[in-house]
């Protein structure tokens, strides 16, 4: 009862937010942002998740056939868009695992597929925890210290979640020591019978490097993306600090829905900040006010909603196209758990 309490509370955190900002600042002009919005550099924004997909798919398959699971390109981008759907529509990570499901319909083994979504989910975090680790020089004279915490934290897990995957020593000593205390008997157990003795964790070097290399291209679509929504919203943004606050969005956004409101908070905090210090300015020239960074950062943050928004539909019609009932997801955990 009372992990169901935080958790509604965690849940309602985010929108409360939301409210309380929209109920203290000047909806016209928030409104206003949205309304006067490039629809060009918007539209491209949108045409531009389609790279966004087939790259990300393109890495996981990397991080497959590591372990002998071969599947296409486009079908593992397929794949992606609708987990980005499932999990939009589910608590937790469900649309990331429901990915290792369909793969497992396809005859390939459960175990292994779920481990290559949690070590692709570690690629985004890690880099994306590199660059958000510039923030602690960018945003030094006003980023809250719990904010300085989270990242600095993202960063020690890069490089003990690195470190694990390259040294053979460090994964048996992970495995022998650290795996036993931390993840339950029966968990451990049915990790074993999923097919995953043997494979734990074992990835050599020389394919971290092409996963980083390949990560730092795949997150780059979203860079572009997000940064055209400023430019179609009028505003020039420093590139360093730019990519430092989306990076920063990126770890805190997992505390609420969708990232609402804690992104907000976010984004009113560094830009109202930059905008003082000019490293945001209007593309016409100028300069901006607290006020009007306050509401480009509530509109912008709406915008990155929509975007949002439009991949879980893509992911919904790639849903329609690849269903996966109840009865086939009850019936690979039955067989798992045999």
């Amino acid at each position: 009862m009372k992990k169901r309490i935080i958790n509604g509370l965690l849940t309602a955190l985010g929108p409360a937010i939301l409210i309380w900002f929209l109920a203290t600042n000047d909806l016209a002009s928030i409104w206003n942002v949205i309304r006067t919005t490039d629809p060009w550099l918007f539209g491209w924004s949108v045409v531009l998740v389609l790279p966004f997909l087939y790259s990300k798919g393109w890495r996981w398959r990397l991080i497959l056939q590591g372990w002998n699971i071969e599947i296409s390109p486009w079908f593992a981008s397929l794949l992606y868009t609708l987990g980005i759907f499932v999990g939009s529509v589910t608590p937790g990570q469900g649309g990331d695992a429901v990915k290792a499901w369909y793969l497992r319909r396809e005859g390939h083994p459960l175990g292994p597929s779920l481990l290559s979504i949690v070590v692709d989910r570690f690629f985004d975090v890690a880099i994306m925890g590199i660059i958000a680790g510039s923030g602690l020089y960018f945003y030094r004279t006003f980023l809250p210290g719990n904010v300085q915490l989270l990242i600095v934290a993202s960063l020690l897990g890069v490089v003990v979640g690195v470190a694990i995957l390259a040294s053979a020593g460090l994964r048996r000593w992970f495995t022998t020591k650290v795996v036993p205390v931390v993840v339950p008997a029966k968990l451990r157990q049915l990790a074993v019978k999923a097919g995953l003795k043997d494979r734990v964790l074992h990835m050599p070097l020389s394919r971290i490097v092409t996963l980083v290399l390949f990560s730092f291209v795949t997150l780059g679509w979203t860079f572009i993306r997000l940064y055209l929504l400023f430019l179609a919203t009028g505003v020039k943004i420093d590139i360093g600090p730019y990519m430092a606050m989306i990076a920063i969005i990126s770890l805190v956004s997992v505390i609420s829905i969708a990232g609402i409101g804690i992104r907000d908070v976010v984004m009113i905090l560094i830009m109202t900040n930059l905008a003082q210090t000019g490293q945001m300015v209007p593309v016409a020239g100028g300069s901006f006010t607290s006020d009007q960074a306050t509401s480009l950062a509530l509109g912008i943050s709406t915008l990155f909603l929509v975007l949002n928004v439009i991949n879980v539909m893509l992911g919904f019609l790639v849903s329609l196209r690849y269903p996966l009932g109840d009865a086939l997801l009850k019936t690979d955990l039955a067989t798992v758990e045999e």
